[in-house]
């Protein structure tokens, strides 16, 4: 069933739909085209026999009517029109028939037509003889004296037999041209599908052979159309999915590492709330640090999502007083601080030091930070945040009393995905996406960032952003 909807198939039963379709416009149109051109005709050619006829039937009308005299009149018109002739007087009676056997001499007529034409108007219609088995065409015309008053009509009939016999003999050529062009269309067809999804069908296996693991995959294309294009991307996206396929999973563990903490917080904050008996002003702070954690976790998504658009500049700077910002966060950190065993403090002028930043994303900064020092920290230690003014710059510090880090690892500490394994740190070191994130953020302010370490002794992570003028 699959190939029913491959491009091939689809593209090629469209066309054969379209060349139908428009094959079978065109042949009603035709069609209906010619009969009414083969039916007008020989309307036309009937009145102009009959009007013709009317001059000689006039004189033969007034007075002493001679059937058999009016018979042959009408046998005579009838091999010139090709058609059955009946003459009709006033009374609706038949005066002349060209039918000599079996004729209706004497009889009345009682036709539509008849009407019409004794009022003095052209009348013709379409009915079906039974004694002849095909359809007939008739018309009335009406016999005028000098006076304009009608004396009788002419009554004309003749089979559309012909007609119709060349009708079906083109309504035959049609659908042999219809099958003919069914035929050269869907050929082209078929060879313009194969033309363009050869190179798609090669795309696909190679995607394929990609989904099971066989990365290195090139495909031969033309540069010149767009299926070239596409090739060419491909080629391209395959030299990149095999860096991207081996961080996936670590960017997986990254992204859990950033909300690890405030939903580590959130569950002891809930565990508190059910296991220990409360006051309400006890509850009512739990509460509303179980409230500052949850918007945090928030605001850590909407930091990772702030982190792609860096690049694109998409954020809205403003003026932060970074004393009051680096205030709030370690108030709403130190008790997570404490209840591990780690001290958390502050070294925070009270003027107001402000720059030009992302509240956010300094948030982002600021925890990402203080997150390592937590995790690196050894339980009685000190973590201590500084920030002070040198120059032009608002410098902040998180500095912490840990095991440090590794000399040959400080040139690395920035770069995305690296980690630094610890065997001793509280739960395992981070993952290696929360200094990187920090270090974007930071450049993308037009700041700066460092570490300054001694194994054993401890780090100091620093950041350095413009002051903002007045």
């Amino acid at each position: 069933m699959s190939r029913f909807y491959s491009i091939r198939f689809r593209l090629t039963a469209t066309f054969l739909v379209i060349i139908l379709a428009v094959m079978v416009i065109i042949s009603l149109f035709l069609y209906t085209t010619l009969e009414r051109y083969h039916i007008n005709n020989l309307v036309e050619h009937l009145e102009r026999s009959g009007r013709l006829a009317s001059e000689f039937l006039e004189g033969h009308l007034r007075g002493q009517i001679d059937t058999i005299r009016l018979s042959s009149l009408a046998e005579n018109i009838s091999r010139q029109a090709g058609a059955r002739v009946l003459f009709i007087d006033e009374q609706s009676s038949v005066v002349g028939d060209s039918v000599r056997v079996g004729g209706l001499i004497n009889q009345t007529l009682e036709q539509r037509d008849v009407e019409v034409a004794l009022n003095g108007e052209v009348s013709s219609s379409t009915a079906y003889s039974e004694r002849i088995d095909h359809p007939i065409k008739q018309m009335a015309i009406p016999v005028k004296d000098e006076e304009g008053s009608v004396v009788g009509v002419i009554f004309l009939s003749t089979s559309l037999e012909d007609v119709y016999q060349t009708l079906a003999d083109i309504r035959i050529f049609l659908f042999l041209a219809t099958i003919l062009a069914m035929a050269v269309v869907g050929g082209g067809s078929v060879l313009l599908a194969r033309r363009f999804t050869t190179p798609l069908q090669e795309l696909t296996a190679a995607a394929r052979r990609m989904s099971e693991g066989k990365l290195d995959q090139h495909i031969e294309f033309q540069p010149n159309d767009e299926i070239g294009r596409l090739a060419e991307q491909f080629n391209i996206m395959a030299k990149r999915l095999d860096y991207y396929t081996s961080n996936l999973k670590k960017f997986a563990a990254d992204v859990a590492h950033e909300v690890r903490t405030p939903l580590t917080t959130m569950s002891l904050l809930t565990k508190s709330l059910k296991d220990h008996d409360m006051d309400q002003k006890q509850q009512k702070e739990f509460i509303d640090d179980l409230d500052k954690e949850l918007d945090r976790l928030v605001e850590l998504v909407n930091d990772l999502l702030e982190l792609s658009k860096l690049e694109k500049e998409e954020v809205e700077y403003e003026k932060v007083a970074v004393n009051n910002l680096l205030q709030d966060i370690i108030s709403e950190n130190r008790m997570r601080f404490s209840r591990a065993g780690l001290e958390l403090s502050g070294n925070i002028p009270e003027h107001d030091l402000v720059v030009q930043a992302v509240p956010l994303q300094l948030r982002q900064v600021m925890s990402n930070l203080l997150d390592n020092a937590f995790n690196y920290t050894s339980s009685g230690g000190t973590v201590t945040v500084s920030l002070y003014q040198e120059d032009s710059e608002v410098i902040t510090a998180v500095c912490d009393d840990g095991e440090g880090i590794p000399e040959e690892d400080q040139a690395f500490i920035f770069e995305r995905f690296f980690r630094v394994e610890r065997a001793r740190s509280r739960e395992g070191g981070g993952t290696g996406l929360g200094l990187s994130i920090v270090s974007e953020i930071i450049t993308q302010h037009n700041g700066r960032v460092w570490v300054e370490s001694e194994e054993g002794k401890g780090s100091c992570f620093y950041f350095a952003l413009p002051q903002a003028g007045e």
